[in-house]
């Protein structure tokens, strides 16, 4: 096959809008400037039977144009300036889709999530975005306290997404209590994070995230991926079981007696006594 591109272009072009045979073609003429249909099929490896509907296509869009001659050759418009004018076909497409949003959510009322009343549910969710997502939606409920566990790396992962809403919390006098291993790796973190909440310090946590607010809620994550990054996998189980919460209240309130302030751990300098 005399293909004038590889495979690796091709993907590329096809994240412009363009169909595996749109692509071809359009790179063929771009290489091999203007050709007969025949030769395009040729060139571009495609099935005759699909050259013109491909060529018509790509002239609709302003990406090839016509030389009028016996037998018709077809020539593709520089790169540079297809390449735009898929961006704008995209950049439409993308408009498109955010009036086509605005507009279902505000036709479409989706029943709450999670009851206004005293019933007690269990949910479950999956991927760290939806997992802050719900960490978000519960820092919007909170009114009294804010109880957190997490690891070192969930210390800073904390930090990154959500000081905004620690700063709001202290503002508003919500009490924040934040549990986690303060390693050397995140010192700088957990020391701004200890001007917005409590910080202690314990030795070590397995790889689980506990947010319990007000006694009346508490989230349990699971994450697989203990890194820094925005997503990844995680699994989390939110209840708001008046039991349960209480217990968790009470093995909180254990687990904070037997911590170490941060201030206390060796800071300004990490200076061993």
């Amino acid at each position: 096959m005399n293909q004038p591109f590889d495979e690796k272009t091709l993907s590329k072009m096809s994240m412009f809008g363009l169909t595996e045979y749109e692509a071809r073609v359009y790179l063929t003429l771009i290489v091999k400037g203007g050709l007969e249909a025949s030769k395009v099929s040729k060139y571009a490896d495609i099935p005759r039977p699909h050259t013109y509907s491909v060529l018509k296509s790509l002239q609709m869009r302003g990406l090839v144009t016509v030389i009028p001659e016996a037998v018709n050759r077809y020539r593709a418009v520089p790169l540079d300036e297809g390449m735009d004018l898929l961006m704008e076909e995209q950049e439409k497409q993308l408009s498109y889709l955010r009036d086509a949003r605005e507009e279902l959510l505000s036709e479409i009322k989706p029943k709450e999530a999670i009851p206004t009343n005293h019933q007690s549910i269990v949910l479950l969710y999956y991927g760290r975005q939806n997992v802050y997502k719900l960490v978000d939606e519960m820092f919007a409920r909170c009114e009294h306290t804010c109880d957190i566990m997490t690891t070192a790396n969930g210390l800073v992962r904390f930090y990154k997404y959500f000081s905004d809403k620690a700063s709001e919390f202290r503002n508003k006098d919500i009490k924040v209590r934040f549990i986690a291993p303060v390693t050397p790796q995140v010192e700088d973190f957990a020391l701004k994070l200890s001007q917005l909440v409590e910080l202690r310090h314990i030795d070590r946590l397995p790889y689980i995230r506990v947010v319990l607010l007000d006694e009346k809620e508490v989230l349990f994550a699971e994450f697989f991926d203990d890194d820094f990054k925005s997503t990844g996998r995680e699994t989390g189980i939110w209840i708001n079981q008046a039991e349960l919460t209480k217990m968790m209240k009470t093995m909180f309130e254990n687990t904070w007696q037997n911590t170490v302030p941060y201030e206390k751990k060796g800071e300004p300098s990490p200076s061993s006594d």
